[in-house]
């Protein structure tokens, strides 16, 4: 990775931590860079089952730099159009969990960030907000698209318009996260649910059920059903599927052996 970002792996969960305690972990291009090859070097790796994302120090991230002052969001300034989905790898294009354990603040882009995750577990002290109409600006990280699938269209339209700061117990009541808890067990909590799906559920229907949740959001509900019919016929087809049975029939862990980059169907190849 590069000094901005560190990635860590243990035990099947890999731990990215935003590393710019400085500047509340404000996205640079460097760090931006960072987080897209951390997910795509966690995608290809099968020995990781779960990733948490997570920042260094008060904050998750404070959003873009501001360094750059009043000349920030200069479009004049600019020599190349700004893509608004920056990461060479979004979250949801993950075959893996993404979990963003949010221990601070999380405010414009970096809500972005947050919000492409899969799950996240908001501080009760953090502040989380779509800031961008207060600085001139439309929101990145497809926001529009996500936001109202997530919390429906009103508060999409509040949160993205009107642009207000919400507490961690707000947001979590708004439908932006599914808990808050204090800064300090964010990540605990977080790397609680990333332990549980690493030990106890197998990687490739996991893997599937995240791709068709996310697809789903844009289809048919007759096309998702088809989808979904050819994934669990796949997942019937694997060795796995007889161990799930036989590891609770013995009341023993299970010993999963289908990877997701080996045994991923070529139909649903992105």
């Amino acid at each position: 990775m590069n000094e901005e970002l560190k990635l860590d792996i243990t035990d099947g969960i890999a731990l990215i931590t935003l590393n710019r305690p400085d500047v509340l972990n404000s996205l640079s291009s460097t760090l931006i860079e960072g987080l897209g090859l951390a997910y795509r070097r966690c995608d290809e790796d099968d020995e990781v089952r779960v990733v948490v994302v997570t920042g260094a120090g008060k904050a998750f991230c404070a959003g873009a730099d501001m360094s750059g002052g009043g000349s920030t969001f200069d479009g004049a300034a600019q020599s190349v159009e700004v893509n608004s989905c920056p990461l060479s790898m979004q979250a949801w294009e993950l075959r893996k969990p993404v979990i963003a354990a949010c221990n601070g603040h999380a405010i414009g882009a970096g809500l972005g960030v947050a919000m492409q995750a899969d799950m996240r577990v908001f501080a009760n002290e953090g502040k989380y907000g779509f800031l961008q109409s207060r600085r001139g600006v439309v929101a990145d990280f497809a926001m529009e698209f996500v936001l109202p699938r997530l919390v429906g269209f009103e508060r999409a339209f509040e949160l993205l318009v009107r642009a207000p700061r919400l507490s961690g117990e707000e947001a979590v009541a708004w439908g932006l996260a599914g808990r808050c808890v204090a800064s300090e067990n964010v990540l605990d909590t977080a790397l609680e649910i990333a332990r549980d799906i690493s030990v106890n559920c197998a990687p490739l229907p996991v893997g599937l059920h995240k791709q068709l949740l996310w697809r789903g959001l844009g289809m048919q509900l007759g096309e998702l059903a088809d989808l979904e019919s050819r994934a669990l016929n796949h997942t019937m087809s694997t060795a796995d599927a007889v161990e799930g049975g036989m590891a609770y029939f013995e009341r023993r862990p299970a010993q999963w052996t289908a990877s997701i980059n080996e045994d991923w169907p070529a139909w649903l190849k992105n």
